[in-house]
């Protein structure tokens, strides 16, 4: 466990430790000079931690995402939280690194082709007073789903994508503050925010610098390879190598073959009463401050 004090640390959000993902880990820490803790979804982790393999990662800090851990901090833990809430692993980081100014996020398929990632790092080092970074960080359209999820009569709705994401120390706290406040009303416990609704529309709508990653004259992404949707084949994707672009969802080997094989869950709508409920929750939800 890293026992120095980092005024910017990488968290990694995973739901399991294998060699891919610790040299995901130890890439990224080598290219920003920043220690690396995993955010690993307790439910499908090894009891024990890390796998014998760890050695990959020098001393890995493990964050074990669990229902406990977040009920512990006040926070409502739907069934699907731990995939809905990407947020919560910053919560949990900011309590183990209470000295940490600024957090990054990444999720384990993403790739950052191209150009030097040390210079990425370094590039959004500099800018250290901004609170929130994302990609497709934009007012939420009515064709939104989580949109709906984000109503209120004194904040716009705003969105953004969760994959890769900087926030700073107060801009975690302040997002902290309204998923517990949130969670004491049975009106939003039933139009629960994911992370991107949550943290976006919180920020947005509050005294933070929020930017996009391509807010400065450069693009880091583009919507054609940065997106949530079909994975990328990682074993045979061809990127510009060029300049340097963040690139979302990339899986290889295995991990592809499994995710384009496995058949998408039913579509089904919810029970008539539950429609009914969501309906008057967004109705009181739109009259009630955020």
């Amino acid at each position: 466990m890293y026992h120095h004090t980092a005024s910017t640390r990488l968290l990694i959000r995973t739901a399991q430790i294998d060699s891919s993902v610790l040299a995901f880990a130890s890439e990224l820490e080598a290219a920003s000079g920043h220690p690396t803790a995993l955010i690993v979804d307790a439910r499908t982790a090894p009891p024990g931690g890390a796998a014998p393999d760890a050695g990959i990662l020098e001393s890995p800090t493990l964050i074990r995402l669990s229902r406990d851990a977040c009920a512990s901090l006040g926070l409502h833990c739907p069934e699907d939280f731990a995939w809905k809430c990407g947020d919560y692993g910053y919560y949990l980081a900011r309590r183990q690194f209470p000295d940490t100014k600024r957090f990054w996020m990444f999720e384990t398929d993403v790739r950052l082709y191209g150009g030097d990632a040390g210079e990425f790092f370094g590039f959004f080092d500099a800018r250290g007073e901004i609170d929130f970074l994302a990609a497709n960080l934009r007012p939420a359209g009515h064709s939104w789903f989580w949109r709906r999820t984000a109503r209120a009569r004194d904040a716009l709705p705003f969105r953004c994508l969760f994959p890769v994401t900087r926030l700073s120390s107060r801009a975690i706290d302040a997002a902290y503050r309204r998923r517990v406040r949130h969670g004491r009303l049975r009106r939003r416990r039933l139009l629960w925010p994911n992370d991107e609704a949550l943290v976006a529309t919180t920020l947005l709508n509050g005294d933070f610098v929020c930017r996009d990653f391509n807010d400065f004259g450069r693009q880091f992404y583009h919507e054609e390879t940065f997106y949530h949707g079909s994975p990328i084949n990682g074993d045979i994707f061809n990127p510009d190598r060029t300049y340097l672009q963040l690139t979302h969802p990339v899986l290889f080997g295995a991990y592809y073959t499994a995710r384009v094989s496995r058949a998408p869950p039913p579509d089904a709508p919810p029970p008539w009463w539950q429609q009914q409920l969501e309906k008057v929750a967004i109705k009181l939800n739109a009259l009630s401050r955020w």
